[in-house]
């Protein structure tokens, strides 16, 4: 099923959308098409390229065609700006419409529910729960994990987990897990939140003597760029991370949980008169973590 909620150009979601049409009906065609919404069938052919943009007044017979709803025919048009639009303030400020838009599809924890990152080996314990046949044995399960916890410890996460509906029992006296994705909905400023992420990082120092190099795989990355680049770097991580959460729920015999932890941050203060360079070789990346 196309969903245009996964895509970040107009007119890839649209090709493909055009793609699949063609299978359901042989007889779909440009000419068809531009019959249907009044567009130039060359045109279209341009548009599906890339070499050229839809009139805004033709989006919304397109949203009747495939069909979208309220939030994918809202999400369409900030995209279909989005790929226009030259200005990076204005980039930023679509692109983080967009993830708004894409994250209503997802559990958005309230405030309250917080307390699940007070600590890694809450959402640890869960994914564990998702991918483990036998559940009943909670220090069996708090032993499993890297690092193990205490029976204390897994007791207090999963009565977490518990009073925040994140699990519920299953007929072999264990536990099943309920939502598969979480969200703090958005850029949370929340210390419970804070805490999580240095606790991982934390973790991710240990894993380079915990864990042998074919286990994990861990590097860093010094490179130079303009300050106002930053949401567009920050746009690539965000769609790298979401690939590989899509990658991730295709496993169908997943063994084991893992962290992934992304750091982008400045490493210096902005220089008032940068020198132009020619090149990238300032640009340097270190992969010593792996050995």
């Amino acid at each position: 099923m196309i969903d245009v909620l996964d895509y970040l150009e107009y007119r890839e979601y649209l090709k493909d959308w055009f793609v699949e049409s063609k299978k359901d009906n042989p007889f779909t065609s440009y000419r068809y098409l531009g019959q249907k919404t009044g567009v130039d069938p060359a045109w279209l052919v341009r548009v599906f390229q890339k070499e050229g943009h839809l009139n805004e007044s033709t989006l919304p017979v397109f949203i009747r065609l495939c069909g979208m709803d309220d939030r994918r025919a809202e999400y369409f048009k900030t995209l279909y700006r989005f790929n226009k639009t030259k200005a990076k303030q204005t980039l930023s400020e679509l692109y983080y419409k967009l993830m708004e838009l894409r994250s209503l599809e997802t559990r958005v924890l309230s405030q309250p529910e917080l307390a699940y990152f007070g600590s890694w080996a809450c959402a640890a314990l869960r994914a564990l729960i998702g991918i483990s046949k036998d559940t009943s044995n909670l220090d069996k399960l708090a032993k499993q994990l890297s690092p193990t916890i205490s029976q204390d410890e897994a007791r207090n996460a999963l009565g977490i987990l518990k009073q925040l509906g994140l699990v519920v029992p299953d007929d072999k006296n264990g536990w099943n897990i309920t939502d598969q994705i979480l969200s703090t909905g958005g850029e949370v400023k929340s210390q419970a939140v804070r805490n999580f992420h240095r606790h991982t990082i934390e973790l991710a120092q240990e894993s380079l003597d915990r864990h042998k190099p074919e286990e994990r795989d861990i590097s860093s990355t010094v490179f130079t760029a303009e300050e106002a680049d930053l949401p567009e770097i920050r746009h690539r991580i965000e769609e790298f991370r979401r690939a590989l959460m899509k990658f991730a729920c295709r496993s169908e015999r997943a063994d084991r949980v893992y962290a992934l932890n992304v750091a982008l941050f400045p490493l210096s203060e902005k220089v008032a008169d940068p020198f132009v360079c020619q090149d990238s070789t300032q640009n340097g990346e270190n992969k010593g973590g792996k050995q």
